[in-house]
């Protein structure tokens, strides 16, 4: 009985060592797999920066802050999205036409945002899981109530005026002229449609 323990023991040992030795060699190729493919990848990174005469290491950290802005937007859209299906009241028809033109307007940005991305060696986030993560931006509960989807615009509008201002800055340290010109495009937009939105916001008609 003991010699039969002892000598299923040493198959059992063997088989191990022997599948641990082919688990060892599929590792090996797999992991030679992968450092080709992050080579490629990162030779192509470096020629296309190369070509845009950008240092890869200077412009990470404005690809990271895109990132970043790139959740803020997928967020803000969604939030549009709610706001022009379940708008009500005297406003309707204004408000709920305006909405899906800055919803479309925040679509074109987030590509126009991950493309950016891309150029600068960067691969943009695709999980909206993951947006809700790090967005500073936060899902807007049903609204109907025009004066309270033009409040939260209006903030969210704030917040994304002064992370674009960062990028500017940031781009703009590093000689990234086309990140500078697209986020100098954003602000030159928003900031008039920051003023317009207050206008249409206020009232000060009052009645004698």
């Amino acid at each position: 009985m003991y010699y039969l323990r002892v000598v299923s023991y040493i198959v059992f040992l063997y088989l191990y060592i022997d599948s641990i030795c082919l688990t060892k060699n599929d590792l090996i190729g797999i992991f030679v797999l992968q450092q080709k493919s992050k080579l490629l990848k990162q030779q192509n990174i470096m020629k296309t920066l190369d070509y845009l005469h950008l240092d890869a290491s200077a412009v990470s950290k404005v690809s990271t802050a895109l990132q970043q802005l790139l959740a803020d937007y997928q967020v803000f859209y969604t939030n549009l999205r709610n706001f022009h299906w379940n708008i009500k009241g005297h406003g309707f028809f204004v408000l709920h036409s305006k909405f899906e033109e800055m919803y479309d307007d925040t679509a074109e940005k987030v590509d126009e945002l991950a493309e950016r991305i891309l150029m600068l060696g960067g691969t943009p986030e695709s999980k909206f899981s993951e947006y809700l993560k790090v967005s500073k931006i936060k899902e807007a509960d049903v609204t109907s109530c025009g004066n309270d989807a033009l409040k939260n615009i209006l903030d969210t509008y704030g917040y994304l005026i002064g992370e674009e201002r960062k990028v500017l800055a940031l781009a703009g340290e590093v000689d990234d002229e086309a990140t500078v010109a697209l986020m100098s495009d954003y602000l030159k937009e928003q900031e008039k449609l920051v003023w317009m939105l207050v206008a249409y916001s206020t009232c000060d008609c009052k009645e004698k």
